[in-house]
């Protein structure tokens, strides 16, 4: 993982020769001065892209944004080593264009990937739900029986539901679900309490 923006941001800060507080006062929106330190020294901090562009253009410096889609790498386990969890095989169920797939299989990928991940599995199932329906995906049957995991692998502390909603995806969509499923993984706690989904 690269290194939080704001510690290059602070890095050219100080080679201008500005202070926090002269960032701060130069926005177009003023921040605090507490603001400018926050983001260049806390990776958590909520921070948007347009704020961040906008500390750029007082120190000079543009801001690139690139986007690698990390679902599109497969999960790879080095030769020699057996997996912790095995995912099952999303693409079981393959007519023609579409999938059968169940939430139960993004519970387990999420749950492997994002062991941290704060949702429950029925929230993770819902998000899931209302994620594919615009795109196309239907429901088959409103609820299936969920085989019971074998011994010595269940996943962490999380109870795996015993049924879940099975659908019918695009198979060019299954992509896109595992992204957004990995972006459910990623949620976290702020200082209310309260679970926030990363907008990337």
């Amino acid at each position: 993982m690269a290194e939080w923006i704001g510690r290059e941001l602070e890095r050219i800060r100080k080679l201008r020769g500005l202070r926090r507080e002269d960032v701060a006062a130069r926005l177009p929106r003023p921040v605090s001065a507490s603001t400018i330190r926050n983001i260049e020294h806390d990776e958590e901090y909520n921070v948007s892209l347009e704020l961040l562009r906008q500390i750029a253009a007082v120190l000079g410096v543009k801001i690139q944004v690139s986007v690698e889609a990390e679902d599109l790498k497969r999960w790879h386990t080095p030769p020699g080593e057996r997996p912790a969890f095995q995912l099952p095989d999303a693409s079981a169920g393959v007519e023609g264009q579409d999938r059968l797939i169940d939430n139960e299989y993004f519970i387990r990928y999420i749950r492997a990937r994002h062991p941290d991940c704060p949702l429950t599995n029925s929230q993770i199932g819902r998000r899931m739900w209302d994620f594919a329906k615009p795109r196309g995906a239907e429901l088959v049957k409103g609820r299936m029986q969920v085989k019971k995991l074998p011994v010595g692998e269940s996943i962490a502390t999380y109870r795996l539901p015993t049924t879940a909603a099975q659908y019918r995806v695009h198979a060019r969509d299954i992509d896109v679900l595992h992204g957004f499923a990995d972006r459910l993984g990623r949620s976290y706690r702020d200082e209310k309490g309260r679970v926030l989904v990363p907008l990337i």
